[in-house]
């Protein structure tokens, strides 16, 4: 004959002033869960049963990633499963060039930087498409290929998000 284990139970409001041993496991009949006891927690902790996990089959999350260092030319970006990507980084020189293609020619960019002219900052901002020769300001453009920025700047902090190219 098979052995049968009986865990020690309760109510919620029974667990609520609970302090089960360190280890110990106890059936909540109210919630129809489980908690773990360390000894000291009061209720111990409500293990959460599969009905109360979200589906995350559909859930967006980093696939693939880069961190800036001085061989990347202190560009990032982070590549999502459903292709959005987030990219940036800072840069001393009049040319961007993104460290991944983007799918076409509409996405978001944002350029931060001290203005060499008139020694202030200039913020450009502002969803761009590429096909457009001029961008908003201060010489600020972007080549049709949708691969590199040009930015009227001494040092700039730059940002893209939009969906890569597959």
């Amino acid at each position: 004959m098979s052995k049968q284990i009986q865990f020690r139970r309760g109510t919620a409001t029974e667990h609520a002033t609970f302090t089960g041993a360190n280890g110990e496991i106890t059936v909540d009949t109210t919630n129809k869960t489980l908690r773990v006891h360390d000894g000291t927690t009061t209720g111990g902790t409500i293990l959460a049963k599969q009905s109360d996990i979200p589906d995350i089959a559909n859930a967006d999350y980093v696939v693939e990633s880069q961190s800036p260092t001085a061989d990347n030319n202190y560009t990032w970006y982070r590549k999502y499963k459903s292709g959005w990507v987030e990219q940036g980084g800072d840069n001393m020189v009049q040319t961007i060039t993104l460290p991944v293609e983007m799918a076409d020619n509409k996405y978001h960019i944002q350029i931060t930087g001290t203005c060499m002219s008139a020694a202030n900052n200039v913020y450009v901002f502002g969803w761009r498409d590429v096909t457009t020769t001029g961008f908003i300001s201060q010489g600020n453009v972007l080549n049709s290929s949708g691969g590199s920025a040009v930015a009227n700047t001494a040092e700039k902090f730059w940002r893209v998000c939009g969906f890569a190219k597959s």
